[in-house]
């Protein structure tokens, strides 16, 4: 595809950021990346990413598109020792009291620490030709020709310096993060200012990593376990990752921060629904030490409502909106974003923002109801609840609970959890009529599942998974 485009500047070398680049170095002649942080090389923690030590969900529809931008990168990372697998197959789900149904749903993902994935998608970034990265700088905001209403540019400030550099640029992309000053910045140059939701949960996280071993957290690659709300108020997350560890993150919202000296940390485990979580951190050697990380609330900028806005100038990812990170949406989120982006240039430049903002917040509309319905559970978070709320929940609660069994209800439900399908679609006849017609499942439902099948935790022999 030939290059239509002078020059475009990327402010965030966030994954956003970086997935955001790839797509414009299909479109641009030249692409600028401008990263506040001193970018090394390996796959060390930013400080810009003060979340990435915990555990990172690549759902499908980020994997599908990562794996098309960047062909390879998944074998890459596997060899690395970052597991491939079925997203229901190979990782386990314990909601609303009951195991997901363990198959093959035919959708793959990858497990895989958070540095590690950005390291990689970051170094093919900076392999291409037409990307160039501006690191260690601040980025003072968009230049603009009010008489043409148009970004020309994109203002630079190097560390030690009083001068100022102006990167020419036909399009600027904000991803820096749920901090972004656009808002600010659109309203001072007279375009407004973007309507705001925040839906308050108060999250906090604290992650250790252990020493993986084979067949171990039921022979998986990781898995979910969540308390039911409104009663309960904690998670785990458990995540094999390369170099055969697991890292271990344990949640709470609304306050409920788990704590980060070692006793504690554990009990906490033992208080999660079922012990699966606690019979690894008390069993495995940990490789680190706890560390903690707060998340205050949803918060979602509806650029798409604007009036006006600068032509040239876009904002992206958590910029734009930024979900509750026990749902593991972020990265997918970003990923589908950048394909957005690409697609919406196609026409040209023109009207570009119109077009972009309409199909983000059509993406966006999926994890942010996933998130904020789920949050808004919990009487205490404050949120306008939709007419039919109440009936709505009740019905998902037979979708959880007939998905501990119902193989067509459980891909239906991880369609809509992997953001290839919108929550609608759960209640479409074929699923519905499952849903409500079936006798609610009673049983004790089991991590091992229905389908023995070698799993990818080694390239040496593993257990099948119905053996115990």
């Amino acid at each position: 595809m030939p290059c239509r485009y002078s020059s475009a500047v990327v402010v965030g070398a966030s994954m956003s950021g970086l997935l955001a680049a790839r797509a414009l170095s299909d479109r641009f002649e030249r692409v600028t990346v401008v990263e506040r942080d001193v970018l090394k090389d390996g796959d060390d923690a930013r400080k810009g990413v003060p979340q990435s030590a915990h555990a990172h969900g690549l759902l499908a529809s980020g994997y599908r598109i990562m794996d098309r931008y960047f062909p390879g990168m998944m074998d890459e990372l596997e060899e690395l020792g970052a597991p491939r697998g079925d997203v229901v197959g190979d990782f386990l789900w314990f909601q609303y009291g009951r195991w997901k149904l363990r198959h093959d749903s035919g959708l793959r993902g990858i497990t895989v620490s958070r540095p590690c994935l950005e390291a990689a998608i970051r170094r093919r970034i900076k392999a291409l030709p037409n990307v160039s990265f501006l690191d260690g700088v601040d980025g003072i905001g968009p230049r603009l020709d009010v008489t043409a209403g148009r970004v020309t540019g994109f203002v630079v400030q190097r560390r030690g310096r009083s001068a100022q550099d102006v990167l020419d640029a036909n399009l600027v992309v904000d991803a820096t993060g749920r901090g972004s000053q656009a808002a600010r910045w659109l309203e001072q140059s007279g375009f407004g200012r973007p309507r705001e939701i925040t839906v308050k949960v108060d999250v906090g996280y604290a992650t250790r990593t252990f020493e993986r071993r084979r067949g171990e957290f039921f022979n998986s690659i990781g898995g979910i376990i969540s308390g039911t709300a409104p009663v309960s108020t904690r998670y785990g997350a458990v995540l094999a990752a390369e170099g055969r560890r697991w890292v271990v993150t344990l949640v709470g919202v609304l306050g409920d921060y788990p704590p980060t000296t070692a006793k504690e940390w554990v009990a906490f485990a033992a208080s999660l629904p079922v012990s699966a979580v606690h019979e690894l951190v008390t069993s495995a050697t940990p490789l680190t030490e706890i560390v903690s990380y707060r998340f205050p609330a949803n918060q979602r900028r509806l650029y798409e409502q604007m009036k006006r806005c600068p032509s040239g100038y876009l904002v992206i990812g958590d910029a734009v909106c930024s979900f509750n990170p026990i749902y593991g949406q972020g990265m997918s989120a970003a990923a589908t974003e950048a394909k957005a982006l690409d697609d919406s240039l196609e026409p040209g430049l023109d009207g570009v923002w119109r077009r972009f903002y309409a199909q983000a917040s059509r993406i966006i509309d999926i994890p942010w109801t996933i998130a904020t319905g789920e949050d808004l559970r919990y009487p205490q978070v404050q949120g306008r609840r939709p007419p039919g709320f109440a009936i709505v929940n009740r019905y998902l609660e037979r979708v959880h609970a007939v998905a501990s069994e119902d193989r067509l209800v459980c891909r239906k439900f991880f369609d809509v959890l992997n953001l290839l399908a919108p929550p609608a679609s759960l209640m479409s006849p074929a699923v519905a009529w499952r849903v409500l017609a079936r006798r609610r499942p009673r049983g004790i439902t089991s991590p091992w599942g229905v389908v023995p099948r070698r799993l990818v935790l080694a390239p040496d022999p593993v257990p099948q998974r119905g053996a115990r």
